[in-house]
């Protein structure tokens, strides 16, 4: 008796001592970056895809009972099942508008840098960025993207910029840098240069080769990622694409390129076989890609594009993972605003309009679904800017004739592309530790809050 009385003594003291000075570590951590995806663009997302409510009622326990009835009727995005959202400040003193390498740093790394600098400081020290955490702390780490993987955002998390791209090293730090699965775009800087890949390497090296002998498993097709056994693949690096992915509405019927979904779903199957877990930054470039062009139609698929690979990641990981989403950074969408009366507009004799296609020149144009501060779609003021945008029609850059997916769409002040703006950031997260990510903080603040988890 007096035994039993002392084990069950023990065991609540030991199930005590866990639960209050034991952190409960998260096994699964996954972080969506989709740049430019500001709160205009998934509204509209939001309105034109037409999704059926969610399957079933979120199960969060923290919400009460209205709240969780309220997202099952109105639900359309599997985003829509991310309770907790924050609003991240990006300004700093004397840098109002950071750029794409800045705000990535400050988010991956946890500091703010310069313009034109990523992973770097003022004094040409490396940062050291979440994935390093994670490996320090004997996690898995993995790094998807639809950009190509030397790109400011992915570069971020694995490499620095000193002020100017360098693509050919960072893709050759990118194999050292020991993350256990790469899937992206960017093929040509791993590969030597010939008469078909004049954009490859001019060192001769293979750098796919390479990664083969330091233990990947090598993907370069769909079908190949989709085939890979994960339940015994450790280590995993695919390249799909010369530079950034194809926009999704435009791949070709055999594609080589997967689904963002389909390389989430496969990192995160080979990850969750690390028993210390994982950390996976998931980044979808081609939102940022279409709005920086005003194409808001294209911008909308890629959006869907997007909330496909999060259910993907919710699947597979299971509900308790800590996923969050940020948009990084803004683009300067609008919202939809009613076609202008014809005693609205006012003619000026320096603007020069630009002609459409003649098989479209008579064709009155639907009113507009989204509007942008800055971009292509601007009105054009000047002969430089009516031949840059002729150029774009003639080249099929630009195009009336693809039911205004490359079109872009109409925005305040011309620019020949739309630029980041002081717009704050927001992240929308769910699953353990994701009540940490509520209210107003600074992007930078997120290093630390992640690393907590590890």
């Amino acid at each position: 008796m007096t035994v039993c009385f002392v084990l069950t003594l023990f065991a609540g003291f030991a199930y005590l001592y866990v639960n209050t000075f034991v952190r409960k570590q998260q096994h699964a951590v996954i972080l969506f970056v989709v740049n430019g995806l500001d709160l205009n663009t998934l509204n509209m997302a939001r309105q034109q895809l037409g999704r059926t409510p969610l399957l079933k009622e979120p199960d969060d326990p923290v919400i009460n009972d209205a709240r969780r009835r309220a997202t099952y009727h109105s639900g359309i995005l599997n985003l829509d099942s991310f309770w907790n959202v924050a609003l991240l400040g990006i300004q700093e003193t004397g840098q109002l508008v950071p750029d794409e390498g800045a705000n990535a740093t400050a988010l991956a790394c946890g500091q703010r840098v310069e313009n034109g600098f990523v992973a770097m400081n003022s004094r040409n020290e490396a940062l050291r960025s979440l994935i390093y955490a994670a490996e320090q702390a004997s996690r898995a780490t993995g790094l998807v993207t639809t950009s190509s993987l030397v790109q400011p955002t992915p570069v971020a998390f694995y490499s620095t910029m000193n002020g100017k791209p360098e693509p050919y090293r960072n893709a050759m730090d990118l194999l050292y840098s020991r993350i256990d699965v790469v899937l992206g775009g960017g093929e040509q800087y791993f590969t030597p240069a010939n008469t078909i890949n004049e954009s490859g390497r001019h060192d001769g090296r293979n750098l796919l080769d390479e990664a083969k002998s330091r233990g990947y498993t090598v993907v370069r097709t769909r079908d190949e990622l989709n085939n890979v056994s994960t339940w015994r693949t450790r280590e995993l690096f695919g390249v799909f694409a010369p530079d950034q992915f194809y926009f999704s509405a435009l791949q070709p019927e055999h594609r080589r390129q997967p689904s963002l979904a389909e390389m989430t779903r496969v990192a995160i199957s080979s990850l969750n076989y690390n028993i210390g877990g994982y950390f996976l930054v998931v980044e979808h470039g081609l939102v940022a890609q279409a709005a920086r062009q005003n194409f808001s139609k294209l911008t909308v698929n890629e959006v869907a594009e997007v909330d496909e690979a999060i259910q993907s990641a919710i699947a597979y990981a299971g509900p308790d993972a800590l996923v969050m989403v940020t948009n990084n950074y803004s683009l300067g969408a609008v919202a939809a605003m009613p076609a202008p009366k014809a005693t609205d507009l006012v003619a000026s004799p320096e603007t020069i309009a630009v002609i459409p296609s003649p098989a479209k020149a008579t064709t009155t144009p639907p009113p507009p679904s989204q509007v942008w501060l800055t971009g292509p779609g601007g009105p054009v003021v000047t002969r430089q800017q009516e031949a840059w945008m002729r150029q774009h029609y003639d080249s099929g850059s630009f195009s009336t004739n693809a039911p205004g997916l490359l079109q872009p769409q109409p925005a305040f002040r011309f620019q020949t592309q739309a630029q980041p703006t002081t717009e704050p950031a927001w992240l929308a997260s769910r699953g353990e530790g994701s009540n940490q990510l509520r209210g107003f903080f600074n992007n930078t603040d997120l290093f630390e809050i992640v690393s907590e988890q590890f």
